[in-house]
């Protein structure tokens, strides 16, 4: 078998994008005018315009390496015609939605007890998670009709009493129009005032509803308070507006003196939807990232070391193939870290444990192919016919290994613990590229080396020459 022009090109055209991507923050740091050492401001960014690429390229941290947040959350006040656990499940489905949305890499949201929610987010500080899940951002809409706002009825409607007495003379009457009923939610901008504000899309049933509502409002007079529709976030007011005609679109406006910031949080919180009672934090612990330093240190000096023994052996052992191996192994580790980097593969401690297990598989596969090609030469063949048969040969006992791993990896992901799920993500990648590695970058190597005259010494690849009859 010859040299392959096209895999070549093809392993080189890999090579050169994955170290592009894994130096791809030095480049970052001298296009920012940062020091190539020390702390990196702002995230490294590839942005190509005209392919519509945007991509942020760093190694993601989970939370056990980089810190964050751990917050146990309970749910109570839970709406009628639910049971507790029922609230809670809904409730982890809806936090699931909102962690997301708001782009928390690696997030953990699990049911704990009978009404209680585990939450971890990594590289997210206390207040930044306060304001995402402890609040219920509950909408209801009401409307104003005479009569007096009494305590009990502010407390059956859980209002702010400030604002449940807005107009004299006058108390909130809720129209059953909420959250659930909203299908989006996005920020926009007021044309008029150019200040943010939320669009809103309702469901079939708010649609009726918020239709029928503005309908009879608009029969009002305009300004006084039987025309307008009061917005309520969770307890408070933050619109009451005038409804200047029927609105039978199924969409609406809120605004409320917003910022930016604010009424991306808002669109964040009506899109996951309306949480089925009180959220309040039980508990909450900021973990440091000094544990996760010194681990990742630790991590990463083992996985040197032992790559290096692999190293070592493997050229000891196998010689020149097992420096091939060597070189074809350096090059899986860049491919993979690109990988981790350019898709946004969070690393937590079970992820590295996994990508260090891959390196170990990576040279199992060489070791197949060598052994393979030992045997070929020993009964006779040339070296460019033994190294063609070894690949061949190997390659069944390297495809069903790999597959039964692979199969291993998305059970693992599809069906264990949130917490083993990034050694599955991990260890998958790094079989799939050990795959390239061993049956396309080392059986090409191999053959440039078949090539040189000097290389084909049987010696060099631990094999005695048959001896003279």
């Amino acid at each position: 078998m010859r040299v392959d022009r096209r895999l070549l090109l093809l392993i080189g055209v890999v090579a050169l994008l994955a170290l592009f991507i894994d130096g791809f923050a030095y480049i970052y740091r001298t296009a920012t005018h940062q020091p190539l050492t020390g702390p990196l401001k702002g995230t490294p960014t590839l942005s190509i315009p005209f392919l519509g690429l945007n991509t942020p390229i760093f190694v993601h941290k989970g939370l056990d390496l980089q810190g964050g947040t751990h917050l146990e959350l309970e749910i109570s006040n839970v709406r009628s015609g639910m049971t507790t656990a029922e609230a809670r499940d809904v409730a982890v489905n809806i936090i699931e939605r909102r962690v997301n949305s708001s782009g928390f890499a690696e997030s953990v949201v699990r049911a704990e007890g009978t009404n209680r929610i585990i939450v971890e987010l990594p590289g997210v500080n206390l207040e930044q998670a306060k304001q995402i899940l402890g609040k219920t951002s509950y909408l209801r809409i009401f409307e104003w009709v005479p009569g007096t706002a009494d305590a009990k009825t502010i407390q059956d409607l859980q209002l702010n009493p400030t604002d449940a007495n807005t107009y004299q003379g006058y108390k909130p009457q809720y129209t059953h129009i909420d959250g659930s009923m909203i299908t989006s939610a996005t920020r926009s901008t007021d044309s008029q005032t150019n200040l943010p504000d939320v669009n809103i899309s309702f469901n079939s049933t708010g649609s009726d509803l918020f239709c029928k509502v503005t309908t009879d409002r608009f029969s009002h007079t305009q300004g006084t308070p039987d025309n307008k529709i009061a917005i309520f976030i969770d307890q408070n007011l933050v619109e009451d507006a005038n409804v200047n005609g029927a609105i039978c679109g199924g969409s609406g406006i809120i605004t409320g003196g917003f910022t930016a910031a604010s009424a991306e949080q808002l669109a964040v919180q009506l899109n996951s939807g309306a949480l089925p009672g009180t959220i309040s934090i039980a508990s909450s612990t900021e973990v440091g990232a000094t544990l996760g330093a010194s681990t990742v240190t630790l991590s990463l000096a083992a996985g040197a070391f032992g790559l290096a023994i692999v190293v070592l052996f493997m050229l000891l052992y196998y010689r020149l193939p097992g420096l091939v191996a060597s070189l074809a192994l350096m090059l899986y580790a860049a491919i993979a870290l690109a990988i981790f980097k350019l898709f946004g593969v969070t690393l937590t401690l079970a992820g590295l444990a996994g990508f260090i297990l891959s390196v170990g598989m990576a040279v199992d596969a060489n070791v197949l192919i060598f052994e393979r090609v030992k045997e070929e030469l020993r009964g006779g063949r040339t070296l460019g016919a033994a190294m063609e048969a070894g690949v061949r040969r190997a390659w069944p006992a390297i495809r069903d290994s790999n597959v039964s791993t692979l199969i291993t990896c998305f059970v693992l992901y599809f069906f264990g613990a949130p917490l083993i799920k990034g050694f599955a993500i991990t260890l998958a990648i790094g079989v799939v590229v050990s795959m390239f590695s061993a049956i396309v970058t080392t059986q090409q190597f191999l053959q440039i080396v078949a090539g040189v005259r000097a290389a084909r010494r049987l010696a060099f690849y631990g094999v005695q020459a048959p001896k003279a009859a």
